[in-house]
């Protein structure tokens, strides 16, 4: 498992909204769910911004998909199930923030908020930035907005965002 995985899941395993929850390294074969959780998760807001092209989405998404980039989130139990997933990318400087998604019964219940903020603290202790592009019409920008990332570019249809450790 890559060594963020790790990292991320130690310091989201005492909090509240992550009980239950666990980390593990996406397959190659977690494609097609991961792909289909991008499509729940997104789709509203790209079909808002440019429509939503399924052939167009699906290729994109096919020819992006590094497993390294992505951890699954599991929620555990009797029957463990995959819930969402976190992608990154980590530079020298700064880590980008690529998704977080989360199937719809488990949105907004602060998974994602503890998420974020584990990933912050990670970003700090290593004195490194942390960016991700949202999309205009997204709610998530005001989320992050008050987790202290500031707007540093807007291309008409999606904000860019950083927090500097």
């Amino acid at each position: 498992m890559a060594t963020w995985i790790y990292s991320l899941e130690a310091m989201l395993a005492g909090t509240e909204a992550f009980r239950g929850c666990a980390l593990r390294a996406a397959r190659r074969d977690d494609e097609a769910f991961l792909f289909s959780l991008h499509r729940s998760a997104m789709r509203e807001y790209v079909e808002a911004t440019w429509g939503w092209d399924e052939r167009w989405q699906r290729e994109h998404f096919a020819t992006t998909y590094t497993p390294a980039r992505h951890a699954v989130i599991i929620r555990s139990g009797a029957t463990p199930r995959d819930i969402g997933r976190v992608s990154l990318t980590r530079h020298w400087r700064k880590i980008f923030l690529r998704d977080i998604e989360l199937v719809a019964t488990e949105r907004n219940r602060g998974i994602g908020t503890a998420v974020l903020r584990a990933l912050l603290t990670l970003a700090s202790r290593d004195g490194r930035s942390v960016e991700l592009h949202v999309l205009k019409c997204n709610p998530a920008q005001r989320l992050y907005a008050r987790l202290g990332f500031e707007v540093i570019a807007d291309d008409g249809a999606r904000l860019a965002m950083r927090r500097d450790a």
